[in-house]
């Protein structure tokens, strides 16, 4: 019975002294196992003190490197934004091929941007959503409208079966999805034929969720890649992707897992590529989830 008492106490002590080294915790550890194991726990208290110490030091440089990127990613959207307010004023004074060019690489550019300001925001212990109730086509229309340089850059063909679809999500988060997976399509189209991405919205009565389906007839992915395609840095053995970072489909599916947006993948290679995504039916939507 003694011995039971003595060995909580001694483990009560131990754990208390991992949590927090502190010289009250490390002198109670040292009554409870005895005087011999001073020695010894002193050094154990001076590693775990330091330990601490640069645990804390990380968490500030993360801290203070999280709000350089959100701060720097805010500073360069003004030029972004002066050139977008220049393309569109000055359009009538360049020929259509340096407009289209030019709006490509602004395109690449802010998608870039927001490949950095998201993977930023992801990265931190909370992240909080604005979830509204908002029709998904038109969602699909204002970034199709804003991908439209690139699509006739690129000479995509879009055709829309889509229908008046709400749904409650954050807004801006769904916008960045969608845009890589536009711009993902438009990436590896098979530039031999007529590209086409395809879009359809609707209502799966089995799983009970509202769908989003986007299709395409490019390049395709290999079965035995197909599993991996939403890993962080995966670029498969097509060689076309030797241009993509694979970080896109990555920050895709980080955040449809935080919006509980399903996804599902079909693909055949050289026969097109197709993704689903799946979202719930919520009644009543809250500021942040």
């Amino acid at each position: 019975m003694l011995a039971g008492k003595k060995r909580r106490k001694q483990n009560e002590a131990f754990y208390d002294f991992l949590r927090e080294p502190s010289p009250e915790h490390e002198r109670r550890l040292t009554e409870c196992i005895g005087e011999s194991h001073k020695e010894e726990v002193s050094r154990l208290a001076d590693k775990l003190r330091v330990l601490n110490d640069q645990l804390e030091e990380s968490k500030l440089q993360l801290i203070n490197y999280e709000e350089f990127i959100e701060s720097w990613v805010h500073e360069i959207k003004t030029p972004i934004s002066l050139a977008t307010f220049v393309l569109q004023n000055r359009k009538e004074e360049m020929s259509k091929l340096v407009y289209r060019r030019l709006e490509h690489a602004r395109i690449s550019i802010s998608d870039d941007v927001e490949h950095i300001l998201f993977y930023a925001r992801l990265q931190s212990s909370h992240v909080d959503y604005f979830l509204e109730r908002f029709l998904l086509n038109l969602c699909c229309e204002d970034v199709l409208l804003e991908l439209q340089a690139l699509l006739e850059e690129k000479e995509i063909k879009v055709i829309s079966q889509t229908e008046d679809v709400k749904i409650v999500s954050d807004k801006r988060s769904l916008q960045f999805i969608l845009t890589q997976l536009f711009v993902n399509a438009v990436k590896y189209s098979n530039r031999e034929i007529e590209s086409i991405i395809r879009l359809k919205t609707g209502f799966d009565s089995a799983k009970n969720r509202y769908y989003l389906r986007i299709s395409d007839n490019g390049m395709g992915v290999l079965d035995s890649d197909l599993p991996f395609i939403f890993d962080k840095g995966f670029t498969g053995d097509n060689s076309n992707r030797s241009r993509s970072t694979g970080i896109g489909l990555c920050l895709v599916k980080k955040l449809c897992d935080e919006l509980k947006i399903e996804i599902e993948v079909e693909s055949e290679y050289g026969n097109g590529f197709e993704i689903q995504l799946l979202f719930p039916i919520v009644e009543n939507p809250k500021h942040s989830a």
